[in-house]
């Protein structure tokens, strides 16, 4: 497929549905690099439309995405081809981050992969018309438990499920111009998987994607989460991981994501093999979900509202507030305690990071 070079890759998707592992298996490529959430159109919605552009460029440089990449926002700042005071300067700001951290791996192509940015595709081709998006699923009786075991998700599978249809329906609109990719696929069939993904976003098919965890970005950008090393390994899929699931649970998850299930090709569980309930008995057990659905909500609203301040970033109130999304999936990670991303340089951590002088062209306006 014709691509052009500058058009950037975003891979998107559902937590915990395999686009960690396909963002590793794409930097293993010898001329692609993606890098790892930079959720730059989230931090936008998070700082408020009301905020001017050139403050939202500070409070970009302070967030924790920004700052696990090790980037030095001066030469963010040097690359850009003007100041970024005018919104319509900020799409510039997200590709030269991306250009930066792929040109840091000797990479020609760049790309992110955040996925809540699936909410954000309106925006993302406005800004990057030619953008190439690859959508990763995966069969949501194996998401939704993943997901709950998640310090970051919640413990009830009817919140997750709002997650993985909401993902399906911002990403349905736009059927025509991503490529879908089953985590199914892609683990069962990575060779011919891959190179339709490669196709896509118009590169040539090459072995190394094959063998991945042997050809690691150098400069990986992703925290040391214990969650995230899993994810980049190929997991059990489908229905092998529902198979492990009470009965009651699995025709829950498979009511609750009953449209996307059949959107992307995943069968009801034989009722040979698993019994089906009443819709009484679902609604039931979907019911006794809605407290701790309220809960996860409001936590997670306290918890946007705390992210819109970059004081509150490295704040320990925070972090209590973090622990408190899913107390449950701690249990899964004794003894492991959040790290703290690495400061910016002295010199770039307040406004003085937007007084460097952006290029005169350095990097082409598109």
């Amino acid at each position: 497929m014709d691509v052009a070079e500058s058009a950037p890759i975003f891979v998107v998707g559902t937590g915990r549905s395999g686009t960690t592992l396909l963002r590793r298996v794409l930097c293993a490529h010898p001329r692609i690099h993606i890098a790892h959430e930079l959720s730059f159109y989230v931090w936008r919605d998070l700082a408020g439309r009301r905020r001017d552009a050139a403050s939202f460029v500070r409070y970009f440089f302070r967030t924790f995405s920004f700052r696990w990449q090790r980037l030095d926002p001066a030469e963010v700042l040097r690359r850009l081809p003007s100041a970024p005071d005018r919104p319509e300067a900020l799409p510039a700001v997200f590709e030269t981050v991306m250009r930066c951290l792929a040109e840091r791996e000797g990479k020609a192509r760049f790309g992110d992969k955040t996925p809540g940015h699936a909410s954000h595709l309106a925006q993302i081709y406005a800004d990057f018309p030619e953008a190439r998006v690859v959508h990763v699923v995966r069969d949501p009786r194996g998401t939704l438990p993943s997901l709950a075991r998640m310090p970051w998700a919640s413990g009830a599978d009817l919140a997750n499920a709002f997650l993985y249809e909401g993902d399906f329906r911002a990403t349905e609109a736009y059927r025509e111009r991503l490529l879908r990719v089953r985590l199914e696929d892609l683990v069962a069939e990575p060779e011919p998987t891959l190179r339709r993904v490669l196709d896509f976003v118009g590169e040539p098919f090459d072995p190394r994607v094959l063998e991945h965890s042997a050809h690691p970005p150098h400069h990986d950008g992703a925290p040391p989460l214990p969650w995230l090393a899993g994810a980049a390994r190929p997991v059990a899929t489908g229905r092998a991981a529902g198979a492990s699931l009470p009965p009651l649970r699995l025709r829950k998850i498979e009511w609750l994501c009953r449209r996307a299930m059949a959107a992307y090709g995943y069968a009801p569980a034989d009722p040979a093999e698993v019994p089906e309930f009443s819709p009484l008995r679902l609604w039931l057990a979907i019911l006794r979900e809605v407290p701790e659905t309220v809960r996860t909500v409001w936590i997670l609203g306290r918890l946007m509202a705390r992210y819109r301040d970059p004081a509150n970033f490295d704040d320990p109130a925070t972090d209590a507030l973090f622990a408190r999304l899913n107390p449950g999936a701690w249990r899964h990670y004794p003894g492991f305690e959040m790290p703290r991303p690495p400061p910016l340089p002295a010199a770039e951590s307040g406004p003085a990071a937007l007084t460097a002088e952006p290029g005169a062209g350095e990097h082409a306006a598109r």
